[in-house]
């Protein structure tokens, strides 16, 4: 009797001691949950060039190594010339904007509103306040570099042991998950469906909103269009922002110097085509292949990104996807105990 009591207390020392351990170990990695999601979500994405890869060179470790520099070179070098545009393009900006004449601004409100318009300390307080926020922006950004730099590490770093042994991982999980066969098989394809529906729909968008950015930036004077509208399909990643990062201050200095039709043009331009086709395109192709309702999607994007971050654009959705999955299983189980019992 009291060797049962002893392996009574076990079990809840156990489990007290396991669920311990759990929360300690996400404080101890808390700053780095993001990192580690990007590198499952980056492996899963990368998988199969890395299984073509081993294929053909027939070593784990090789085949690795040259799928995380395929990452290195397709996803994270673009990335950072996109960066060290923007920041270039802020500081420009910056500079511009500090010492700007906006008498032709008035003059020209003047003569559409007849009469003497006063609103160039406005303006120019306003400019200094967006250019000192981009500025600002920057700072923090190339103070925060170290950070990232070693969080970039740490992802490359697991994406490289993920492409060797993530498959035996995700087969153990598998199998002890309690789900029945057929239930993992359909869970398992979901998951994918809107993984790679995700990647497809942004990059898709991305590429769009380039293309058309560019269009318009040619149209209205910009210089470098072609230039801005790589630019444009790097930061197009970024869901309903994104474009906006590039054509929207591009549009407020065509104003400030004076450039008013290419200015405006610009400024709609962008609202309402730039950055309309993200909220249309994503969500379409999204909810298409994933086979969830777009506006589900849009609620993931949103609320992946509050929560995430950049990430969100993916894991958001996928959330929202697998709840849906569990709450069709849910159903149909219910259903089928309900015809049994009859």
């Amino acid at each position: 009797m009291a060797k049962e009591g002893i392996e009574h207390y076990s079990k809840y020392f156990f489990l007290a001691s396991f669920i311990g351990i759990i929360l300690l170990s996400i404080y101890l990695i808390k700053s780095y949950i993001i990192t580690i999601v990007g590198a499952v979500l980056l492996s899963y994405i990368f998988y199969p060039i890395y299984k073509n890869i081993k294929t053909k060179l027939r070593s784990k470790k090789l085949s690795s190594l040259l799928t995380t520099l395929l990452v290195v070179i397709i996803i994270i070098i673009p990335i950072f010339f996109a960066a060290n545009a923007l920041i270039s393009e802020s500081v420009q900006f910056f500079h511009n904007t500090k010492d700007l004449d906006l008498s032709s601004i008035e003059q020209k409100t003047a003569e559409y509103l007849g009469g003497d318009v006063k609103i160039s300390g406005f303006i120019s307080e306003n400019l200094n306040k967006l250019s000192l926020g981009i500025a600002r922006s920057t700072s923090e950004v190339v103070v925060g570099l170290p950070k990232k730099a070693l969080g970039l590490f740490v992802m490359l770093f697991l994406m490289y042991f993920l492409f060797m042994e993530g498959k035996s991982i995700v087969e153990k999980l598998r199998q002890h998950i309690p789900l029945k066969a057929k239930q993992k098989e359909e869970l398992a394809k979901r998951f994918s469906n809107v993984i790679y529906a995700s990647i497809y729909g942004m990059i898709v968008t991305a590429f769009v909103q380039g293309a058309v950015g560019a269009l318009g930036f040619w149209i209205f004077g910009v210089n470098s269009p072609i230039l801005w509208g790589l630019v444009t399909v790097i930061v197009a990643i970024l869901p309903f922002v994104g474009a906006a990062l590039v054509w929207l201050p591009a549009a407020i200095f065509k104003l400030a110097i004076g450039e008013t039709f290419n200015g405006l043009g610009l400024l709609f331009y962008g609202m309402f085509i730039i950055s309309t086709i993200d909220n249309l395109i994503r969500p379409s192709i999204i909810g298409s292949r994933a086979k969830i309702h777009p506006a589900v999607v849009l609620l993931g994007v949103l609320g992946g990104i509050e929560i995430f971050g950049f990430l969100g654009i993916i894991i958001g959705p996928l959330i929202l996807s697998i709840m849906t999955i569990f709450l069709d299983l849910y159903l149909v189980e219910k259903t089928n105990t309900r015809k049994k019992a009859i």
